[in-house]
């Protein structure tokens, strides 16, 4: 890790693959994490950033493409993380030490060589 990441669970959302979801906001900003939508289960009710790329759009909503849950991991400089998959700027990860998972931004992570 080259910077540090502390998790933001304002807004946690997991949903599974057909589930459906609300879609209310496309993210824009920053242009490295574009191709984000903020979403409304329709389960749970609950809120989060999805990446668009697990979403097919029906009208206003939109059926999971997969199994997906929001929930970001907290690490410090130094910590070492497994990268599992990357999508949007961001990586879902394993953290060596604790076995805890979650999604990290990119731009925190560096790639250790052996």
């Amino acid at each position: 890790m080259v910077k540090n990441h502390i998790v933001n669970e304002a807004n946690l959302i997991e949903v599974k693959k057909d589930d459906r979801v609300l879609r209310l906001e496309e993210y824009i900003g920053n242009p490295v994490w574009k191709n984000w939508v903020y979403c409304l289960s329709h389960d749970t009710l609950a809120e989060g950033w999805i990446p668009r790329a697990y979403l097919k759009d029906i009208g206003d909503e939109s059926i999971l493409l997969e199994d997906y849950c929001s929930k970001e991991l907290t690490v410090t400089v130094g910590d070492v993380v497994e990268l599992v998959k990357f999508i949007n700027s961001w990586a879902y990860c394993i953290h060596k030490k604790s076995g805890n998972t979650g999604w990290l931004p990119l731009e925190s992570l560096e790639p250790i060589f052996r």
